[in-house]
Formats: structure tokens, sequence, C-alpha cells
């Protein structure tokens, strides 16, 4: 039987400079906006960049993960960010319900919203730049506050901007500008220079052109986890559908398959109907137009 996966010991695509950032906080908070503001300035910079979001609980107050991609290249990948270069947390309490940390890249960099200091001891045993601001109290002085709640989005942006050179803070601040006002590009500055920087485990000073080397990308780029996000079969509206009378199997949609729902067997491409959730993504990347899709009917 063929294995897909198989393709990662075969074939090497090119070395590139990429970097992922996974931000974790509660609904209500700004946890997606901040991905965003972060991508379009990436972009605006020059890089190629993604933003995706990923909710629980869709209320106010319950834990949100948001993805954000920057390369040098087109980027391939569709699936969550398994093993982060840096990690934005816009509040501590997240961290006893979400193991944050998870797949950490040592070297990378972590920014915490918190008022008081961060216990060392919390942090994964590798080499890590870490950014400490009060993003409450920085949105509180800078009246960022939305129905009674502190937004630390752009606090955290900021004390980012810190740790991660490749973005510079009049770059950001143009886009904090035009989408939000005055008050937001203040509290911007504020965090940035309120930000306390420091490293753990050993590590040292970098000079820019040291914090990140160019990453082996291979084809397919990203390989992601069947089932990660439970059985994501249930999520659909419409389901998409093989024309194996134009299929040539060149694994495009695999490639581009968000959830690694869809593999080759037996010669013929086939979809896990269990765990596709219906986003078409296939669809839309099928050269040979060989998927359509059909409406789900539930019995």
């Amino acid at each position: 039987m063929f294995d897909c996966y198989d393709l990662f010991d075969e074939v090497q695509l090119f070395y590139v400079m990429k970097w992922e950032i996974r931000l974790h906080g509660r609904g209500g908070q700004g946890v997606v906006t901040a991905s965003k503001i972060i991508a379009e300035a990436a972009f605006a910079e020059g890089y190629q960049s993604q933003s995706i979001p990923f909710f629980g609980a869709e209320r106010r107050g319950s834990p949100v993960t948001a993805f954000t991609r920057i390369s040098e290249h087109e980027i391939r990948e569709r699936s969550q960010i398994y093993h982060p270069d840096y990690l934005l947390i816009l509040d501590p309490l997240v961290m006893r319900t979400v193991d944050v940390f998870q797949g950490l890249k040592s070297g990378g960099g972590v920014v915490i919203s918190s008022p008081s200091a961060i216990e060392r001891d919390v942090f994964p045993n590798i080499e890590l730049t870490v950014g400490l601001v009060d993003g409450v109290g920085v949105s509180i002085r800078n009246d960022l506050v939305v129905a009674g709640n502190p937004v630390v989005n752009i606090p955290a942006i900021g004390a980012f901007l810190r740790i991660f050179p490749e973005i510079s803070i009049e770059c950001v601040e143009k886009i904090v500008l035009e989408k939000f006002g005055n008050r937001s590009v203040r509290a911007l500055y504020s965090s940035y220079d309120e930000t306390e920087v420091f490293r753990i485990r050993g590590s040292r000073e970098k000079k820019k052109e040291e914090r990140k080397k160019p990453e082996k990308v291979w084809i397919p780029a990203s390989k992601p986890a069947k089932g990660v996000a439970g059985i994501t079969g249930y999520w659909r509206d419409f389901r998409p559908v093989i024309d194996y009378g134009r299929c040539t199997g060149c694994l495009n949609c695999w490639i581009h398959c968000p959830e690694g729902s869809i593999s080759r067997k037996n010669g013929d491409v086939e979809i896990d109907y269990t765990f596709c959730k219906g986003c078409l993504v296939c669809l839309a990347v099928c050269p040979r137009k060989a998927i359509s899709s059909e409406r789900e009917v539930s019995a």
C-alpha cells in the first residue's frame, strides 16, 4: 500500500526563512485581531504571511487560539501550528488550562501579558527569549476597554516587536493607526517601551542574522495530524467528491488538506469523511478540476 508520507524521505523542496507564531488568550482579548495585524505588517515588510483563527466554544472569556505564519516564499501549509517559533500569551490564566508551550522550538521567544513576574520554572527547559509586559495595565491607561474588559492585543504586539526584529514598530504603527486610532498607537509604544526582555536556560544575546536560520522544507510542506481537532466530519455543509475519470493522482489535494483526511490507497485518492470538515480547499487547488462538491445530507 502506498503511504503518502513516504514522500518526506524522497523530495526536498528548498531552504526558506520561515517563522511560525501561535497566540493564546481568551475571547474578547483580541487574539484573532492580533494575529491578523502581525500578518499584515509582515506582508507590508515584504514577506508572505498567513493568519488562521481557531475557536473552541465561541463565547467571551473562553480559550481562543490563533496562528500566524511568516515566510520569504509562498506559504503552502494550511494546518494549525504545532511547533511554533514564538508564542504570544495574552492572559496568564490560559496557562492553567491549556498547554501553551506544547511544541515550542528551542531558540524561539515567548511574550506574556502579566502584571507580575513569571517563575522561570514555568517555561520548558529550552533556550528562550521572553518578553514580559503588563498588557492589562497598558490597556487601562490608554482606555483600550470594550464592554468593561481590557483589550490586550495591541500591548502584546508591542512586546512581541521587542523580540521579533523582522517587523518594525513603524510599520505596525501605520496599520494600528488606520484601524484603531491614536489610543492604540500610544498603547503600542507604551508596551514596547515597558516590556522587560530576558533570556532563560543559558541563551545568549544573538545578532539579528543569527536569530533564525533557513529551514529545510519538504513536499508536502505540512503534515497535519488526523483527528487533532476531533471528528471534524460533523462540521460539513458540503462534501468534496472525486471524479476518478479526471483525477491523475497528483496529490495536490493531499498537500493542502488541513485535516490530513486525504490519502492514496491501491492507486486511488481517497477522502476520509470521518475527518473531512468540508472546507473544500481540495476543490480549489485541484489542477484537473477533478473534485466537485455536493450538499451534505444527514440521515
